[in-house]
């Protein structure tokens, strides 16, 4: 891997110094030594690096045999069906030549001389395309950059990997496609039916340019028919001049239509003279044999992609059948209509900008680009013909976004190809390999930046507005309206967290026992059937068990028992009719918090020798009926909640692979209420409660109107995620609570200027920022994710803040906004630099003391200073996320998230069994549909806002959204949707913002409305589905019938 990433730094520099060379503008003769020296230098790596390589074993294989083939059976006996050959006649005739040569001098099979020869059509095609790059610049009047834009072509590692080291051919079908699109600027619509006819004969893959061409004739077709004809001389005479002018406009129809069925000729007959020249080149082959393998071409490898990074790389579905549904659309759907709006896309450009032919070799790079990306059955090369046609487009209209593209698509490029050439193993082959998610998600940035580049030089321009310094936005303070608003949806929604939520009591004395000590338990002649258990803090405790009947006095052994998870009530099955029994732990040690005999009946048996074991027996009033969430932990509530008790009684802690912050909050209310189902929840909850008046300021702040502010409260208060994961005693809340908050107060710094407010006023929620995010990254390292978010936030607006002081500059005795540019010049420098000061405390310095003080309670590696355990425990937490390998039934990737596809089921159990189902109680942690699902249209409304119309609090929503889930694309460990809780924060906000954005264009009461009936629709499905978000008994048919809206969606036990 060393030797890609050095030949890819390589061609970033070689990149580099041509950009630098095409801005430069001075004036110079080109050498013809200079031209000779670039052509014949890359001439020889290619061919060192031909001869060094085999490239990829299949396809030298395949050229090497088939060209001896061809040479020995001609052409028509090539195709056979006993022989593997899916290349069309076209290069099959280049093959003959290079079959012809090795039989001629009897090169030897796989010599570097037959390597070279091998691969030599495809250097010298790299070398033509290079002259044509060349030329083409000269052409066009830009002389001086044309050697740097033949250099960037020349020794660009990908065309040097592609043609020389794998041994491709796709310079002799790039060649073909270059013609193609300079004939077409050139409007020579014949010449460029030949281009795309010899590329078709070269690689099926010339059909996906069939739309470029078409667009090259809709232009011919549409170009101007005549030249307005001028009007006849003035006549006296009335009825004269009639005739003259009836005549005149009837040879005028006759002309038009003659000239539209001569440029339909003009159109049609290079392409039937192509067809034909194509059906002769074919005819030696057998026409029946290319036809058969050009169906069989087309139709081979049907997966959603072939090694590419691409979209479908992105989302780690490389060798995964196109047949797949998502969503009950199969992956060949969803492809073959991203080709559709591709093709569109390009045909609409194209239409719009029809009287200029410089367009064409940017439409078609757009075009392969835009069908790699989306399209299914890409393979890793596929992408190679955009790299020649997007130098041709800065050739026709320069562009730095157009030579950006080229740059980060040669590089993205040469690492997809060199990772399959060196590294691809069908049998251990990973899909989700950080390699192909990061240079999937680094092709899809630069297509960004490709539609970017068509927006600006092909979009309607317009009009730049000149720049405004902004003053620091006021805070319009609450009214009534909004504390009640905010404090009723807080009291409503606190009623339901609470409700239910735990057990205030449960077992608290505990027995201890070593390892070989023995409990004997007599029952006096009774039968125990069922021993409930409640244990802590260490799990997974093993006895043997032993049974002695009345009549003996023999002890018999009856195997081993385990008892499993900590602080929860569990039953084991006695299956031995004894009346004594005696547990000897085998562990190094246990802690019994109580136990309980049930008889047959269900009814609790008390040894007659209760009292040699008080702290075993003397809670049994607190066993339960049945053992529920209630009253015991469930899913990692067995880590977190138990990490909580080993921080309060200075023990070891058995989960340390998270900061302890958030276990620590978990301990506060357990010190508070005891260790009990309501005492290692409580602390969420409140947090859960406190984040609705938080939210509600938030929105308050950010969109400025009670009503909108309103729903996005409500929104969030009764998103079902809200609800369930902050009624859990795990550390999802507590990072999502400090996100909101950190977020909160960057929002409001990014509101304040310190051009019109004194600098410690814009410090006072710059430094609260900090603290969250200190406290934040102490609870979960996730809390990371949103300090990048922040970074962006706080540069951007420091950035603002100086593009302010360079507009000041260049008028000092101005003034903008009602502040003095000279105020302006004279407070950048030193409130800019106090602010940096003062951020490398409290983002850097704080949050690292934070961090450090929050392992005060971790007693792990005890021995060892507070900072040396801290240190060792990042090692520890990094090795278990790196290398986890886990699966898990009710796991989800990101992309499933936002559609929410797969809830996670935490909890469940029968209570009755009837004939149509019975009760059933559950927890399943998932989004309300209607916010979730209204999220996704709402972050496209976003990216437009901020695309379209530079709104920075689009902007800032974007951000804060991205930062939480962009970094989840590459997580290739087992995800699950409670991941996606810190985004949903924005989720709300960004619906809340497009609301307001559309209250501009509707009326106030319909706006009222609208916000009304939608909030009521999200909390009428808060109300359906209430029952398996809190574990309330609900019909098993009602689950089944109203509530299972996928089959995915497992909500309770069947």
């Amino acid at each position: 891997m060393l030797f890609i990433h050095l030949s890819a730094l390589s061609g970033i520099l070689v990149l580099t110094f041509c950009y630098w060379g095409m801005r430069r503008n001075r004036e110079y003769t080109i050498s013809k030594y200079l031209l000779f020296f670039l052509f014949f230098a890359s001439l020889g790596v290619r061919l060192l690096a031909a001869s060094l390589s085999k490239g990829f074993g299949s396809d030298t294989a395949c050229f090497a045999s088939w060209a001896d083939r061809i040479f020995q059976t001609g052409p028509g006996g090539f195709y056979s069906p006993d022989v593997f050959t899916d290349y069309p006649p076209g290069y099959m005739y280049v093959l003959w030549i290079v079959g012809a040569v090795r039989s001629l001098f009897r090169i030897e099979y796989y010599s570097a001389a037959h390597l070279i020869l091998l691969k030599l059509p495809a250097i010298l095609c790299d070398m033509v395309c290079g002259l044509l790059i060349f030329r083409e610049a000269v052409h066009r009047g830009r002389k001086q950059q044309a050697p740097f834009l033949c250099a960037a072509w020349l020794f660009n590692p990908a065309v040097i990997l592609n043609s020389s080291v794998w041994g491709q051919v796709d310079s002799c079908f790039s060649l073909a496609v270059i013609f193609l699109c300079l004939c077409l600027v050139r409007r020579k619509l014949p010449s460029a039916c030949v281009a795309f006819g010899t590329g078709l004969l070269i690689k099926p893959q010339m059909l996906l340019f069939a739309p470029l061409l078409a667009a090259g004739i809709f232009d011919e077709l549409l170009s101007p028919s005549v030249r307005k004809i001028s009007s006849p001389l003035p006549c006296t005479d009335n009825g004269k001049h009639f005739a003259e002018k009836e005549h005149f406009a009837d040879s005028k129809k006759l002309s038009l239509c003659g000239t539209v069925v001569l440029k339909m000729m003009r159109c049609l007959l290079p392409g039937l003279a192509v067809i034909v020249g194509m059906v002769l080149f074919c005819l030696p082959f057998g026409l029946e044999n290319v036809w058969k393998q050009y169906f069989s071409t087309v139709g081979s490898y049907p997966y959603a992609a072939v090694n590419a990074c691409n979209f479908w790389g992105f989302l780690g579905l490389n060798w995964v059948s196109q047949d797949t549904v998502f969503l009950g659309i199969p992956y060949r759907i969803l492809g073959g209509a991203a080709i559709a709006a591709v093709i569109a896309l390009v045909l609409l450009i194209s239409l719009k900008n029809r009287r200029t032919s410089e367009k064409y070799p940017f439409l078609g790079a757009l075009l392969i680009v835009g069908i790699f990306m989306f399209s299914v059955r890409m393979h890793e090369r596929y992408l190679y013909s955009a790299l020649p046609l997007l130098l041709l487009a800065w050739i026709q209209k320069p562009s730095q976004l157009t030579f950006f593209s080229y740059c980060g698509f040669s590089v993205l490029h040469f690492y997809n190809t060199a990772y399959v050439l060196f590294f691809y193993d069908p049998a251990n082959y990973d899909r989700k390999a950080p390699v192909i998610l990061l240079v999937s998600a680094g092709m899809l940035v630069c297509t960004g930046v490709l539609c970017a580049a068509a927006r600006t030089f092909y979009g309607t321009p317009k009009r730049p507005q000149p720049f405004q310094v902004k003053t620091s936005r006021k805070r319009i303070p609450l009214n009534r309206a909004d504390i009640f608003v905010m404090f009723t949806v807080t009291l409503i929604y606190g009623g339901f967290a609470l409700y239910d939520l735990g057990d205030r009591k449960a077992p608290g004395t505990a027995l201890d026992l070593t390892q070989n000590q023995s409990l004997t338990l007599d029952f006096g002649g009774e039968v125990p059937a069922v021993l409930s258990y409640y244990i802590a803090p260490w799990h997974d405790r093993t006895f043997s068990l032993e049974g002695q009947w009345e009549s003996s006095g023999q002890w018999t052994s009856l195997g081993e028992i385990t008892l499993q998870n900590v602080f929860s009530w569990q039953d084991i099955l006695l299956e031995a009719d004894v009346s004594r029994l005696r547990f000897t732990l085998t562990e190094s040690q246990a802690s019994l918090l109580e136990f309980t005999f049930l008889d047959e009946q269900g009814e609790i048996l008390v040894p007659v020798n209760a009292s040699d074991y008080p702290a075993l027996f003397d809670e049994a009033s607190l066993h339960p009926a049945e053992s529920s969430f209630r009253n015991s932990m469930y899913f990692d509530e067995i880590y977190h909640g138990r990490t909580a008790y080993e921080f309060l009684h200075g023990l070891t802690s058995y989960e340390n692979t998270h900061p302890p912050m958030g276990k620590i909050l978990i301990a506060l209310g357990v010190a508070l209420f005891g260790m009990n189902p309501f005492g290692w929840r409580i602390a969420g909850a409140l947090l859960g409660i406190v984040m609705v008046p938080v939210i509600y300021l938030f929105a308050r702040r950010l969109l400025k109107d009670t009503l909108p502010a309103a729903l996005v409260c409500v929104l969030f208060a009764f998103d079902f995620m809200h609800f369930t994961q902050t009624r859990i005693a795990t550390i999802d809340v507590y990072i999502t609570f400090f996100v909101l908050l950190m977020y909160y107060f960057m929002y409001n710094y990014a509101c304040l200027s310190f051009y019109d407010i004194p600098l410690k006023k814009t410090l006072l929620p710059l430094g609260a920022c900090g603290i969250c995010m200190g406290l934040g990254i102490a609870s979960k390292w996730t809390g990371v994710y949103a300090g990048c978010g922040l970074a962006i936030i706080f540069f951007s607006s420091l950035y603002r803040r100086y593009r302010e002081y360079f507009h000041a500059k260049k008028n000092p005795d101005s003034s903008s906004n009602g502040i003095s540019h000279r105020q302006i010049i004279d407070r950048f420098l030193p409130c800019a630099g106090n602010t940096i000061l003062f951020c490398l405390v409290f983002f850097v310095l704080l949050p690292a003391v934070i961090y450090l003080l929050s392992y005060l309670p971790f007693q792990d590696y005890a021995e060892r200073g507070l900072l040396a355990r801290m240190l060792h425990n990042q090692t520890t937490m990094f090795g278990y996320h790196s290398n986890l390998e886990s699966v898990h039934p009710y796991s989800s990737v990101w992309y499933e998230w936002p559609i929410i596809r797969r809830p996670i089921w935490y909890y469940s159990r029968i209570v009755s069994q009837t004939a149509n189902g019975g009760l059933r109680e559950g927890i399943s942690a998932f989004g309300n549909p209607a916010v979730w699902w209204a999220g996704i249209p709402a972050f496209f409304h976003m990216l437009y806002l901020w695309a379209k119309k530079k709104d920075t609090t689009a902007a800032f929503l974007v951000t804060g959204y991205l930062a939480q889930y962009l970094p989840w694309f590459f997580v290739t460990r087992v995800t699950f949707i409670y991941h996606y809780f810190p985004s949903v924060v924005f989720v709300v906000l960004m619906i809340g913002y497009s609301f307001i954005q559309w209250k501009k264009k509707v009326p106030g009461p319909a706006f009222s409305v609208a916000i009304i009936l939608y909030g009521g629709v999200a909390l009428a499905l808060f109300g359906l589905f209430y029952p398996v978000l809190a574990g309330q008994p609900v019909e098993a048919a009602f689950v089944a019938d109203c509530l299972r809206w996928f089959k995915s969606w497992v909500l309770t036990a069947s």
